[in-house]
């Protein structure tokens, strides 16, 4: 794909954007090229490391397949049959299809989502707040915030890894560092921490590579996090080994906690949790020792009944040993100063009695505390119209049939609504049942402010790819034929200096700089105390009781359904593909060009599957088609299937329903305060291909 340069021969300080890692990334340009994507050694993030995905940067860029020009649908939906429009009659289109719904309808029958932040989330919700909408939806409720609201409830803020202040511990909780995970701190801090004597303690289903080398390894059973945790509080609490002055003076509830846990003895959960008490008891023990330990909480915590319960517990964790905010601990993040991730969505445009109409604001309440729609209201608000008609969807960088729950009831939503517009890259299988299709450009193609935990930093646009534009370009211009221009900047890039403007700073003086660190502070609460009504640390949120919901975290099991099988299903991500993304970019597809399923070779030899061959995976009455990886770093009754598979060369639905494991994630089983959808611990049986047939 052609493209052209908008900046001069050289070397330039960038930040990529190919997951949402925050990575510094120098870029050459050479000859009207860009010439060598490499990790950029004076970041603070990455320290000169990009990863395969980051490294990969090029092959999208000017990928043969990249939408270049909008697309008005010319056939049936998901047929992928388009013809190409100028941005004006297809801004005009789109304008004019959301103007009906919000005259016929109302503005609550929008609603807009996003996949994964790539830092135009704020944009997002700003459009949708001035438009009238409190319908934004997204993975948040899978994905961060389950995590971010528990912290927020527990103390009014949440917190991240501290590796500046050099940890003792670590204690990684579904959470793969080193491989897939891509939200701020990435694994190499971990691993520069590991080679400069800090210990890991590792709580994940699979035997991963740094489970191998930490010194604790829980193997938990899926969907027995909550009860784990919840065994390390009672032994902590019961060998008095919780920092009993941090607890007295700066916590509230220690003593109903103490009370509440006695029912989960590492003994008495053994069952549920599939780890022997001892080894519970030991490393509870070894993370109450450490002068300083850490937590990295990762997506695998997040994605199940207990998500908001478990990260309140692990939190719980945390402050029991004193580890909140202090050197080598739990650092609670401090807003850069800058217009940003609180101010930039202009909540305030959105009257309070429309944010009441948000969907599944009725049943997950913490979700819509947060200002995100519940993704199963949403389907059944298009499906069924409760509580009242969803027909329009504006969709930004989310491939739904493949990354949410329940796929094939997802599908039934896409079909039916009145009008689907989507920005994105390639024609996805969600793009292709769209009837407008606006092309945007990938990280290298447009001007950001990135927000990460240590700094801000500036991404430059270095390239042009067709009449590709930005996510905020659209919206701008959006916003300006809907009548709410008042509410946004003349032009996307007139954002830039506004933004930065209460530092001081402006883009220029940004892009020179490149970075603007943000001061670390510790123990904070020491003088401002907590963020919650009492200025403690609520080990027992009164706030939760007011909202109906447990004060004290506890584990509630998924529903069983034995018939399904005898196998418990999770998931897992590959460190080639950021959840549906790349695996149309050959570099990444070559290193794992097949689904695959990790079984127990114990569990291969009952159910006659050869490691190497194709396996079907059946839950809730569908099969999907994986090739068997037989190994021993998973229990024998636990499956493992990659997430968010979809074969791009195959056309305009990209064969969604072969290989993609969330046909099997049915949303019937979702934790109460987020809505949550269960990805851990589901029902499934396995057979060789041969045994059947799939679907």
């Amino acid at each position: 794909m052609p493209y052209a340069t908008t900046v001069e021969d050289g070397r330039y300080r960038t930040v990529c954007r190919m997951c949402h890692g925050g990575c510094g990334a120098l870029v050459d340009v050479a000859d009207g090229r860009l010439t060598a994507v490499r990790g950029d050694p004076d970041n603070p993030n990455n320290r000169g490391f990009l990863c395969a995905k980051g490294r990969a940067s090029l092959a999208q860029l000017d990928h043969p397949d990249r939408l270049t020009r909008p697309l008005l649908r010319t056939g049936a939906r998901g047929s992928g049959s388009y013809r190409p429009i100028g941005w004006e009659e297809a801004l005009d289109r789109v304008a004019e299809a959301l103007d009906t719904t919000r005259r016929e309808h109302g503005p609550q029958s929008l609603v807009v989502a996003q996949g994964t932040d790539r830092n135009y989330q704020e944009w997002l919700f700003r459009f949708a707040n001035s438009y009238g909408t409190p319908n934004v939806l997204g993975p948040a409720h899978v994905c961060f915030y389950p995590r971010v609201m528990a912290g927020i409830l527990t103390m009014g803020a949440f917190t991240f890894c501290d590796y500046e202040g050099s940890p003792d511990l670590v204690l990684l909780w579904g959470c793969n560092k080193s491989m897939t995970h891509g939200d701020g701190v990435i694994g190499t801090r971990l691993l520069d921490a590991v080679r400069s004597g800090t210990r890991m303690l590792v709580v994940d289903p699979r035997r991963t590579a740094l489970a191998s080398r930490a010194e604790h390894h829980l193997q938990v059973r899926p969907g027995g996090d909550a009860a784990l945790a919840l065994s390390m509080i009672h032994t902590i609490i019961e060998a008095n080994a919780h920092d009993h002055d941090f607890v007295a003076r700066h916590t509230e509830g220690f003593d109903d906690l103490a009370a509440h846990v006695t029912a989960y003895a590492p003994e008495a959960v053994e069952h549920i949790t599939g780890v022997p008490a001892g080894q519970v008891r030991e490393a509870a023990l070894a993370y109450a020792a450490a002068p300083a330990a850490a937590i990295e909480l990762g997506t695998g915590a997040q994605q199940n009944r207990n998500s908001f319960q478990l990260c309140r517990a692990v939190l719980i964790l945390s402050a029991l040993c004193g580890n909140i905010d202090r050197p080598g601990g739990d650092v609670i993040w401090e807003p850069p100063g800058i217009i940003g991730r609180r101010a930039l969505p202009l909540t305030e445009a959105l009257p309070e009695e429309r944010s009441r109409l948000r969907l599944g604001a009725d049943r997950h309440r913490i979700l819509s505390m947060a200002g995100w729609a519940h993704p199963r209201s949403v389907w059944d608000a298009v499906l069924d119209h409760r509580p009242y008609p969803v027909t329009s969807m504006l969709v930004h960088g989310s491939n739904l049939l493949v990354n949410y729950a329940d796929s094939d009831r997802v599908h039934a939503a896409l079909e039916r609504l009145d009008f689907l517009a989507v920005a994105d890259l390639h024609l996805t299988p969600t793009a292709a049942m769209a009837d407008i299709v606006l092309p945007v450009g990938g990280w290298l193609e447009r001007d950001q402010i990135v927000e990460h935990a240590h700094y801000v930093a500036a991404r430059r646009k270095l390239a042009q790819v067709g009449d590709c534009r930005s996510d905020e370009y659209i919206l701008t211009e959006l916003s300006r034929r809907l009548g709410l221009r008042h509410h946004f900047w003349p032009h996307a890039d007139a954002s830039l200096d506004a933004r930065l403007a209460p530092i001081g700073w402006d883009w220029k003086t940004l892009t020179d700089r490149s970075y603007r660190p943000t001061e670390l502070r510790y123990h904070k609460y020491r003088t401002d105390g907590f963020a919650t009504r009492s200025g403690r640390l609520a080990l027992r949120s009164d706030a939760l009781r007011a909202f109906g919901y447990d004060p004290l975290p506890a584990h509630k099991p998924p529903a069983d359904s034995p018939g399904d099988g005898p196998y418990l299903l999770t998931s897992a991500h590959s460190p080639f593909f950021f959840n549906s993304e790349f695996r149309n970019i050959p570099a990444l597809r070559g290193k794992e060009p097949d689904p695959v399923v990790e079984l127990h070779p114990q569990a291969a030899a009952r159910e006659g599957i050869a490691d190497g061959e194709w396996a079907l995976v059946s839950a809730r009455g569908r099969s999907i088609r994986l090739r068997a990886r037989v190994t021993d770093r998973v229990a024998p009754d636990v499956i493992v299937a990659a997430a968010c598979w979809w074969y791009p060369e195959r056309g305009p639905d990209g064969g969604w329903r072969e290989s993609n494991v969330n046909r099997l994630t049915v949303n019937d089983d979702e934790n109460e305060e987020m809505g949550s959808s269960n990805f851990r611990g589901i029902r499934c049986s396995i057979r060789p291909v041969a045994a059947g047939g799939g679907g």
